[in-house]
C-alpha cells in the first residue's frame, strides 16, 4: 500500500476534481485511474499521476471511436495526447480534431509548485491564451484564482506579450467538526459560492454540498464507500431537477482498479463505462461507453509510451 496525497492526482475537470483534492490524503494501491472521490471517468479518465511515475510513463496517445446499432465500428476525426513530466504530473493535453480539411486544436498546458499543487493552466485560443492563476495557503487550500488573457501582438521587430486580468476569486474556509466550509467571493469581494465537504470518523468525504448565493441553486454529491474504503456509489441531487434522482455504481478488480461504472436516473440505467486493462503491463487499453436507450457505443483505445 502506498500513501499518495491527493495534490499529486492531475485532472481534467478543474472546477470538479480540483476543489476536491485540496484537504486530504489517503492509502490506496498505485492503480492507474485515481477514483478516490468517484470522479475517476467523466468526459475523460483521470489518472493516477503516482502510477504514472512507477512506470516512466511519458505520453498516453487516445483514438476515438464510435458505433451505432447495425453498424461497423468507425474512428472518429478526434485524437488526444496527455504528456508527463517526471514525476507523473500531466503537464500537456492536447486534443485535435480533423473534419473537412479543417484542424481544430485544443491545447491546455499546466504548471506546478515545488509542493505538487497546480499553480497555472494555460489554454491556447489562436495566437493568445486563456490563463488560470491558482495561489495556496500553507495547507494547499486554494485562497486565490485569477483568470487572464495573454494577448500575442506581431511587429516588424517581433513580438510582445500583453497580460490583461480579467477577473478572479478568492476563498475562505471554515472548519467545523467532521465539515469543513469553502466561501467563495467573486473580484468585487461578494460571496457567491459555498462548499461544504461532510466528513464520517474515518475522514473520508461522505457529501459534498454546493449553494450559489445569488440563485439559492443547491447541488449535492453524497458518497458511499465498499469495506476496502473505495467509492462504491454515489448519488446526485440538484435543487433545479428535485423530483430526479441520479446514482452512480461502481465496480474494481483486485488491484483496486475501476473495472465499471453505471450511471442511473430514476433508478433507471442510461449508461455503462466498461474499463479494459493491457493483462501483460497493466495499463489502460481501452474505456467502452454504452448507452443503454439506443445501444450507441463510444470507445477509447489508449496507446502508451514510455520514457527511455
Amino acid at each position: 500500500m502506498l500513501t499518495i496525497n491527493l495534490h499529486y492526482v492531475f485532472f481534467l475537470k478543474t472546477n470538479n476534481i480540483f476543489f476536491l483534492s485540496l484537504f486530504f490524503s489517503f492509502v490506496v494501491n498505485a492503480q492507474v485511474i485515481d477514483n478516490q472521490l468517484g470522479n475517476g471517468f467523466d468526459q475523460f479518465p483521470v489518472f493516477n499521476s503516482k502510477y504514472i511515475k512507477q512506470n516512466h510513463i511519458k505520453e498516453i496517445k487516445a483514438t476515438y471511436f464510435t458505433k451505432k446499432q447495425g453498424d461497423i465500428m468507425r474512428e472518429t476525426p478526434k485524437h488526444k495526447t496527455l504528456s508527463f513530466d517526471l514525476l507523473g504530473r500531466m503537464n500537456l493535453d492536447k486534443e485535435i480534431t480533423k473534419t473537412a480539411g479543417e484542424k481544430e486544436i485544443n491545447h491546455t498546458e499546466y504548471v506546478y509548485t515545488t509542493k505538487g499543487w497546480v499553480s497555472k493552466e494555460r489554454k491556447k485560443l489562436g495566437n493568445n491564451w486563456k490563463i488560470k492563476d491558482f495561489f495556496y495557503d500553507t495547507t494547499g487550500q486554494i485562497i486565490k484564482e485569477e483568470h487572464h488573457i495573454e494577448t500575442i501582438l506581431y511587429s516588424d521587430s517581433g513580438y510582445r506579450v500583453i497580460d490583461t486580468l480579467l477577473d478572479f476569486e478568492t476563498s475562505r474556509y471554515k472548519q467545523y467538526s467532521n465539515q469543513k466550509k469553502r466561501i467563495v467571493y467573486n473580484s468585487y469581494g461578494n460571496p457567491f459560492l459555498d462548499v461544504i465537504y461532510y466528513f464520517n470518523k474515518s475522514n473520508q468525504i461522505i457529501e459534498i454540498a454546493k449553494k450559489q448565493k445569488i440563485t439559492s441553486e443547491i447541488n449535492e454529491t453524497k458518497l458511499f464507500y465498499n469495506n476496502k474504503n473505495q467509492v462504491d456509489s454515489m448519488v446526485f441531487f440538484s435543487s433545479l431537477s428535485p423530483n430526479e434522482t441520479e446514482s452512480v455504481y461502481f465496480t474494481y478488480d483486485k488491484s483496486a482498479n475501476i473495472l465499471d461504472k453505471k450511471h442511473y436516473i430514476n433508478k433507471k440505467l442510461t449508461y455503462r463505462i466498461e474499463f479494459v486493462y493491457n493483462e501483460k503491463t497493466g495499463m489502460l487499453s481501452s474505456v467502452i461507453k454504452q448507452e443503454i436507450a439506443n445501444n450507441f457505443l463510444s470507445i477509447i483505445r489508449f496507446e502508451t509510451i514510455y520514457y527511455d
